[in-house]
């Protein structure tokens, strides 16, 4: 319908005239988050169009709006990035956005648009990173203003990628979903991280290792059971026995093998730090022992010269020459300050020039900071929705999440390898290891001389690892999730709260009574409702 204006003219005349007035285009562009935090993998781009696809998620949905409206637009084709975890990516991604922008919608350069970015985890932070390229570029058309961002478990960080409201329309939405179980937002991804992949390319032979894993899962372990008699029958008992062991030295040989190739990338630097120095030379002499081993047993599988039995099934395993390696790997006296291992993992990751750890950033929830309260936020705590949720499990993880938050928040000399201990203390059953400790225990009635020594010490610096242990792992996983082989992510692990709970934003426009993200969005859009629709 034409509305009427009355013009008034230099000359006094005047002349009423009948006009359309087009309400602004909407469109809705999404950013896709890190696929992989800690940037392992070496694939690029990986923040692409299937981070968003499936049979009835947060995509379809918005796209199913556009009916619903005058003029909405949702991106066909999917802007991508990287999605590599450091900020030279974030920033090369807000770049390409603008691009994208200005090439899609180049005819609309002159038109009314308002721009709906849609961001999840490190999305966000490429939405804030580019927010800031607009106000600064004289490329960005004049008439475009960003009419809503909803961030979907983005990370604020307090430095970097922070938002420029220069370029955000007057009633600009802000939308925040968050949920408590997502470590990812709430402090894995404070550590920024140099790529993986610049440093040691892709991991080498994975095939290879997995196939030993499972090799060695599918040896037959009853012969080991021999060990506890008195006797072991030479003809049938005794060669199965040392068989057994032959194929585990064999399977231990090709995962030496894989990790000295994949770990080599340490002794290539300029300058090499003490503590990778040591850890080489450490694996290097293992994967010795092990080569050395094999041909002990080899030579042994049948008739073995001087019969077969628990002392010479000792005596061919020769555990007194690799010990003291393994010790020096688990070496601890009272605490994580001295720890090879967590010396070694904080030394990986901090070392000067060589380290993984890029920058440490701490992050919020919310972005009241960026914000500023220039804007108000509407945010929607989904951590209801989270199926993790219905475990009961809630104060079991908030002592994990707080324990390592305040380890960070501390920020000393030894925060990273706190931080390192407890989540490691998650993978760890300490019934399991105490088990081992008695399994040490017991072979200490049958063991004498230099390795009695060295199982002393490897019992001594278990039971310290088995304190710690004790101290952090918070019992995460049910019995019941732990029992069901079905479930290849157990909820509670370390993997399904960095993952699945951080990916939980992004998998639905939630519409409930309690989390109304859908009315949220469609109160942003600009371009009036569509009269016509019937749905």
């Amino acid at each position: 319908m034409a509305n009427k204006f009355r013009l008034e003219f230099e000359d006094g005349t005047t002349q009423t005239v009948k006009a359309v007035i087009k309400p602004p285009k909407d469109i809705v562009q999404f950013v896709a988050g890190t696929t992989d935090p800690v940037n392992t993998s070496g694939l690029k781009h990986q923040a692409n169009k299937d981070y968003w696809i499936g049979a009835d998620n947060l995509w379809k949905k918005v796209k199913d709006l556009k009916p619903q409206f005058l003029d909405l637009h949702v991106q066909e084709e999917f802007f991508s990035w990287s999605g590599d975890n450091n900020t030279d990516e974030r920033t090369k991604g807000a770049e390409r956005l603008l691009d994208v922008l200005l090439r899609v919608y180049s005819n609309w350069k002159n038109k009314e648009v308002h721009l709906h970015l849609i961001g999840h985890s490190h999305g966000g932070n490429v939405i804030n990173q580019f927010t800031d390229i607009i106000a600064k570029s004289g490329d960005f058309p004049k008439f475009w203003k960003i009419k809503s961002i909803t961030y979907l478990s983005t990370p604020f960080f307090q430095e970097q990628h922070q938002l420029n409201l220069d370029k955000l329309h007057a009633d600009c939405k802000i939308i925040n979903v968050h949920n408590d179980y997502d470590i990812t937002q709430r402090f894995v991804a404070d550590f920024t991280l140099h790529n993986l992949e610049h440093l040691i390319g892709n991991f080498i032979e994975k095939d290879r290792l997995d196939g030993a894993i499972e090799a060695i899962k599918a040896i037959d372990m009853e012969p080991f059971d021999n060990l506890t008699d008195f006797s072991i029958n030479n003809h049938t008992e005794g060669p199965a026995l040392w068989t057994a062991m032959r194929d585990i030295l064999v399977q231990a040989e090709i995962l030496m093998d894989v990790v000295q190739k994949n770990v080599a990338f340490m002794g290539d630097r300029t300058i090499v730090s003490p503590e990778k120095q040591e850890f080489l030379s450490i694996i290097n002499d293992i994967h010795a022992y092990i080569i050395g081993r094999i041909t002990v047993f080899n030579a042994g599988l049948t008739d073995r010269d001087g019969g077969y039995g628990r002392s010479e099934f000792l005596e061919d395993l020769d555990l007194a020459t690799v010990m003291p390696e393994i010790n020096r790997i688990i070496n601890i006296t009272t605490d994580e300050s001295d720890s090879f291992l967590l010396n070694f993992l904080d030394n990986v990751f901090t070392d000067e020039g060589n380290g993984l750890l890029s920058k440490i950033d701490d992050t919020s929830r919310s972005p009241e900071k960026q914000v500023n309260g220039k804007f108000p936020i509407e945010d929607f705590d989904i951590t209801d929705l989270d199926i993790y949720d219905e475990r009961g499990k809630k104060a079991n993880f908030e002592r994990f999440a707080t324990g390592v938050e305040d380890a960070m928040i501390r920020n000393d000399k030894n925060s990273l390898k706190e931080i390192l201990m407890r989540m490691i203390s998650q993978f760890i059953n300490p019934d399991d290891l105490a088990g081992i400790i008695n399994g040490i225990d017991w072979a200490e009635y049958i063991i004498t001389g230099d390795l009695d020594t060295q199982l002393k010490e490897a019992r001594r610096n278990l039971g310290v690892y088995l304190e710690l242990i004790e101290e952090y792992n918070e019992d995460l996983i049910t019995a019941d999730d732990l029992a069901n082989d079905d479930l290849e992510i157990k909820p509670g692990s370390i993997p399904y709260l960095a993952m699945t709970s951080h990916g939980l934003s992004h998998t639905d426009l939630f519409d409930d009574s309690k989390h109304k993200v859908k009315d949220a969005l469609m109160s942003a859009f600009s371009s009036g409702s569509n009269p016509g629709y019937n749905g």
